[in-house]
């Protein structure tokens, strides 16, 4: 009876090892699931703040309201980096009365192959790969009044799909 025992004892024992060892890998897994999910949620909330922002910078060209965009890459590091664009007030010795005719300095940040296409038309006009230091001419100066006027058109995505913003 006590080798019996003995050997019901010894079956117990590496039946808790075996299921200790499984329950060790479920937490492992389960601990390994939870700081992947950590990182997924900093990444999508990083992702959902530069949307945000960008969505932003469409609203305020959309109003005419560049002074908003300027203001906000003033006071937010991760406005200025997240947008394709910086908008810098520019001083002039005049002085001017109505914030539409304030003039900008919009400045195109990003390098880029691009390729306007107009949707529904055949007009394609390539323009090659530039940065706003190799293309000055992606760097003007626009005020308000024009940035509201110029918004309205439809747009071709690289994906191929077409937007129409009014």
């Amino acid at each position: 009876m006590d080798n019996k025992k003995a050997a019901e004892l010894a079956e117990k024992e590496l039946k808790k090892e075996e299921e200790d060892k499984q329950i060790k890998l479920i937490k492992e897994v389960i601990k390994q699931t939870l700081n992947k999910l950590e990182v997924k949620k900093e990444k999508k909330s990083k992702l959902e703040k530069e949307i945000k922002i960008l969505k932003q910078d469409i609203d305020n060209i959309r109003a005419g309201r560049l002074d908003l965009i300027a203001e906000r890459q003033e006071k937010d590091d991760e406005a200025k980096k997240t947008s394709i664009i910086e908008v810098v007030k520019e001083v002039h010795h005049h002085h001017y009365h109505d914030r539409w005719y304030e003039p900008y300095r919009v400045i195109i940040k990003e390098p880029y192959w691009t390729t306007y296409t107009y949707c529904g038309n055949a007009i394609t006009d390539t323009v090659g790969d530039y940065t706003v230091y190799s293309a000055p001419d992606w760097t003007t100066s626009i005020n308000c009044s024009i940035a509201k006027d110029a918004f309205a058109g439809t747009y071709k995505l690289d994906s191929g799909d077409c937007i129409t913003l009014t």
